[in-house]
């Protein structure tokens, strides 16, 4: 009876599941259908004066910009058209300019045009930068920093959940910093956005922040996309703001901070963590066990952290630690950016698809 009842709700959550991706899958349809009608061909060099490259990337180009007639400031994201379709383009527009409202979100100023080699979309300008670029290595952020990032982020999570969407590619790269005490960050490129609910069958997103069930995708069984992907890179994030380290390179059983984690996690102790996570302070420990569930379906959400933030979230420096020869391999990552991390192409067989093609990473 027990094993009918919870065949019963998994199909209803399926169908539930389903019919939320159906929605927004509608929603997008007609939001690329409108704008693929106002595409128009601009000539950049008349209507913008470019100040400077941002960033580039794959994909093409982030240039400062600002509107000769109306003098408002931007950063202007053109995407080669060589390796971009428009369809995907306008996904990603219309992606961008759906979730904008949320304040910690990146604004979509809703101009979108083509230029002979390039379709671009415009964006609010964060003046400070991207998140990664303010962790010192090995020190991290300063504590209230890290709380009011993490804080932030959860927050635009929920909201993205909430749309029936999953970021795919959450990491400090793809989080802009409006301050320099971090008390305005948003959540930025939407390239690599799936509906909740799409099947995948092979790896999407930045390795080091990728769920171990991204890593262990199989074309015969394939992913179904849901927002547990978005909470484990978001808990990697923490990690890295608190340490200014990763907790490991990849999680699979091959990498030896992984694999002393899942040991930990599989026999949780507090007093006897790996030495990676005697850097994290006990009272914190517990909500890295739980957001990091190495079982998606026990993972909690984006959140949950909000109980934690009367703790202490950074241990005081007291010196060198005792050293663990058995796990001192992976006691010396540093963090690097990830760039360019795509190792194959996306495969996508249902109808929840939001991209076409390669996937390619933004910043």
């Amino acid at each position: 009876m027990t094993g009918d009842f919870g065949k019963r709700s998994r199909r209803v959550e399926q169908d539930t599941m389903a019919s939320v991706a159906d929605d927004v899958e509608g929603l997008l349809d007609r939001m690329v259908s409108f704008y693929s009608q106002r595409l128009q061909k601009v000539d950049l060099q008349e209507h913008f004066h470019i100040v400077k490259e941002l960033g580039e990337g794959g994909y093409g180009r982030v240039l400062l910009a600002n509107d000769k007639i109306t003098g408002q400031t931007m950063a202007l994201k053109a995407m080669d058209k060589k390796k971009t379709s428009q369809r995907s383009f306008l996904q990603e527009f219309s992606v961008s300019y759906l979730l904008s409202p949320h304040p910690n979100i990146i604004g979509c100023i809703g101009i979108a045009f083509t230029t002979i080699d390039y379709f671009v979309f415009a964006q609010e300008l964060a003046p400070v930068g991207d998140l990664f670029s303010m962790i010192l290595p090995h020190v991290g952020i300063p504590e209230d920093a890290v709380k009011r990032c993490s804080v932030q982020i959860s927050n635009a999570l929920e909201f993205i959940s909430e749309k029936g969407l999953v970021h795919m590619d959450l990491k400090p790269e793809n989080i802009l910093v409006f301050d320099k005490d971090c008390h305005s960050i948003k959540i930025t490129d939407f390239g690599l956005v799936k509906v909740k609910g799409t099947v995948i069958t092979s790896r999407c997103g930045s390795k080091s922040y990728m769920a171990p069930e991204m890593l262990d995708i199989t074309i015969s069984d394939g992913l179904v996309v849901d927002g547990s992907l978005d909470v484990w890179s978001f808990a990697v994030i923490i990690y890295c703001l608190i340490t200014g380290e990763i907790p490991w390179r990849v999680a699979t059983l091959d990498d030896e901070g992984y694999k002393h984690y899942v040991d930990w996690q599989n026999n949780f102790h507090m007093d006897n963590p790996p030495k990676a996570w005697r850097k994290i302070p006990t009272g914190m420990q517990r909500m890295f066990i739980n957001l990091l569930a190495i079982d998606y379906m026990k993972r909690s959400k984006a959140t949950d952290i909000l109980n934690y933030v009367s703790e202490r979230w950074k241990k005081e420096t007291t010196g060198q630690e005792d050293e663990d020869p058995i796990e001192s391999c992976s006691s010396e990552m540093t963090l690097e950016p990830q760039k360019d991390n795509m190792e194959e192409a996306l495969i996508i067989f249902d109808e929840f698809s939001l991209h076409d093609g390669s996937e390619v990473d933004i910043e």
